[in-house]
C-alpha cells in the first residue's frame, strides 16, 4: 500500500538523525518481517517455489546442458538472435517467471556483461596484484547495482563510484580480517576511514578528480599504528577518492557519506560476531540477527545512493529488505568458512547450538518470496503510473532477483547435506528445477562471473 510519506526523501542534517531514523527502518523491514514467517517450507506449491518430480528436473537439466553446448558452438555466427531467444525461454521457464514483451531484457544481459567487463579491466589497471577471488566477491554487487539502475529506468552504465565502492569490499577485509594486524590498530583506522568517509580530507577540492594512478602510501597522514598497513589504506582511501569523483561534498549528497559511514560501521561491528574460544567470547542470536539486519541493509543502501544520490523513504525500506536478503544469502554460502573463522551468523549460530539448518533456511526462502511482503514493496516502492513499461521492468527484475536468489540458496544446501534433516533435505531437493546433484555443483555465479567477464553475448 502506498502511503503518505513514501516519496519524501530521506535526508537529515546530522548522521546521528539518519542512523536514528535509519536503524527504525532497518528493524522495520528486516528483522520484524523475519521473526514473523514460519520456519517451515511452503506446503502448497506455487508459481515460484515448485515441486517437481526426477523426471522433470532431468529433463530441465538435459536443456540446459543442450543449450550451453549450443551456444558454445554458434554464439558467433549468424544465429546470435537465434541463441539469444532459446536462452530467454529457459531462463524463463526454469525460474518461473512471465516473459516480457518488450525485448529490452535480454539487451540488459549484454549490457551487464559489459559492465562486468569494465570492471574486471578497470581493477586490474588499479591494482595488477588484485586476485581472482577478490574480483568476483566484488562483481557480484556490481551485478545488484547495474540491476537497480534499470529498475529506477537510468541508463545502464558503469560508473566511478560503482567501482570505488566495490573495491571498498576487498580491501577494507584484507585489513579489518586479519590475523597480523593487532586490535589497537584496527580501532585506530576504524575512526579515521569513518572521518574519511563522513568528511572527506582536510584540503578537498570538489573541482579535482582523481584520475585512477595509485596514490602514494608514503604521503598519507595516519597514527603512527597505522604506519605499517599504509600499503592497505592507500587503496582504500583511492576508493574514496573514486566515488567522490561522482558526488560532490555537498549538502545534496550528504546522503551518499552518511550512507557509507553507515556501512563501514557496520562492518565495524560485525567483528562482534567473530566467537573467541580462548577467552570464552560467543555472541548472542539477538546480536548475531541484529548485526546482519544493519549490515545487510546498509550494504544495499550505500549502493543506492550511489547509482541515485538521494533516496525516498519507500526506496530505503525497500534496500533495507533486500539487503538483509542478500545478507543471509552470502551468510548460507559461506558456512562452512565460518566455521572455520569461528564467525557466527545466524546459520553457524545455530548449528553451535546443535541445531539443523532446516529453520533458518526455509525462513529465508520465505523471506524472499513472501508475497505479501513484495507486494508492499512493489506498490510503495513504484506506484502503479502511466509508464507502465516501467512499471513491468521494475516488477520484472525484482521476481528476477528474488527466484534467483531462492536457486542460489539450493544451489548452497545442496552442499551442506549433513546440517540438514534427512526429511527437510529430501523435500528442498525437489524445489529444484534441475537435479540437486548438479545444481548443487553448478557453481551458478561463477560461471556467470566467467560469461560476463568474457562478455561471451
Amino acid at each position: 500500500m502506498v502511503t503518505d510519506d513514501d516519496d519524501v526523501l530521506f535526508v537529515f542534517n546530522t548522521y546521528e538523525e539518519f542512523q536514528q531514523e535509519r536503524e527504525k527502518l532497518n528493524y522495520e523491514n528486516t528483522l520484524r518481517i523475519w521473526y514473523s514467517l514460519p520456519s517451515g517450507l511452503p506446503n502448497i506449491d506455487n508459481e515460484r517455489i515448485k515441486r517437481y518430480t526426477s523426471l522433470q528436473q532431468r529433463k530441465r537439466m538435459g536443456k540446459v546442458s543442450a543449450f550451453a553446448i549450443y551456444c558454445i558452438l554458434f554464439k558467433k555466427t549468424s544465429l546470435r538472435k537465434k541463441i539469444s531467444a532459446k536462452g530467454a525461454r529457459i531462463w524463463h521457464e526454469t525460474l518461473n517467471l512471465d516473459s516480457l514483451a518488450d525485448k529490452s531484457l535480454f539487451e540488459f544481459y549484454e549490457a551487464l556483461a559489459r559492465v562486468t567487463s569494465k570492471f574486471v579491466d578497470k581493477a586490474e589497471r588499479y591494482d595488477s596484484k588484485i586476485v581472482y577471488d577478490e574480483l568476483f566477491k566484488a562483481s557480484r554487487l556490481v551485478w545488484w547495482m547495474a540491476a537497480f539502475q534499470l529498475q529506477l529506468s537510468l541508463p545502464l552504465d558503469f560508473t566511478d563510484s560503482m567501482f570505488g565502492y566495490n573495491m571498498l569490499y576487498p580491501y577494507t577485509d584484507d585489513l579489518v580480517d586479519s590475523n597480523d594486524i593487532p586490535r589497537e590498530a584496527k580501532k585506530d583506522f576504524a575512526d579515521a576511514f569513518h572521518q574519511r568517509l563522513l568528511f572527506g580530507e582536510s584540503n578537498y577540492d570538489p573541482k579535482s578528480h582523481f584520475n585512477g594512478q595509485q596514490s602514494n602510501a608514503d604521503e598519507l597522514d595516519l597514527p603512527p599504528s597505522l604506519k605499517p598497513y599504509a600499503d592497505r589504506i592507500v587503496k582504500i582511501f583511492d576508493m574514496v577518492k573514486f566515488i567522490e569523483n561522482d558526488w560532490t561534498r555537498d549538502e545534496e549528497h550528504s546522503g551518499v557519506y552518511m550512507s557509507l559511514a553507515t556501512i563501514h560501521d557496520c562492518q565495524m561491528k560485525s567483528t562482534l560476531q567473530h566467537a573467541r574460544p580462548k577467552d570464552g567470547y560467543a555472541p548472542k542470536m539477538a546480536l548475531i540477527e541484529e548485526i546482519s539486519a544493519q549490515k545487510g541493509g546498509a550494504s544495499i543502501i550505500a549502493a543506492g545512493f550511489l547509482i541515485e544520490g538521494k533516496l525516498t523513504r519507500a526506496q530505503m525500506a525497500y534496500l533495507e529488505y533486500v539487503g538483509f536478503g542478500l545478507q543471509l544469502l552470502d551468510d548460507l554460502q559461506d558456512v562452512e568458512e565460518d566455521m572455520k573463522n569461528n564467525h557466527r551468523t545466524i546459520f553457524t549460530q545455530s548449528i553451535a547450538d546443535g541445531q539443523t539448518l532446516d529453520a533458518p533456511t526455509a525462513r529465508l526462502i520465505q523471506f524472499l518470496y513472501s508475497k505479501e511482503v513484495n507486494t508492499k514493496f512493489l506498490d510503495s516502492y513504484h506506484p502503479i503510473s502511466d509508464k507502465r513499461n516501467e512499471l513491468e521492468i521494475f516488477r520484472y527484475i525484482h521476481d528476477s532477483m528474488t527466484v534467483f536468489g531462492i536457486i542460489l540458496i539450493l544451489e548452497a544446501a545442496g552442499r551442506l547435506k549433513r546440517y540438514y534433516s534427512k526429511e527437510f533435505y529430501r523435500d528442498l531437493s525437489k524445489r529444484a528445477p534441475v537435479t540437486f546433484r548438479s545444481l548443487k555443483k553448478a557453481h551458478i555465479e561463477k560461471r556467470m562471473w566467467s560469461v560476463f567477464r568474457r562478455n561471451w553475448f
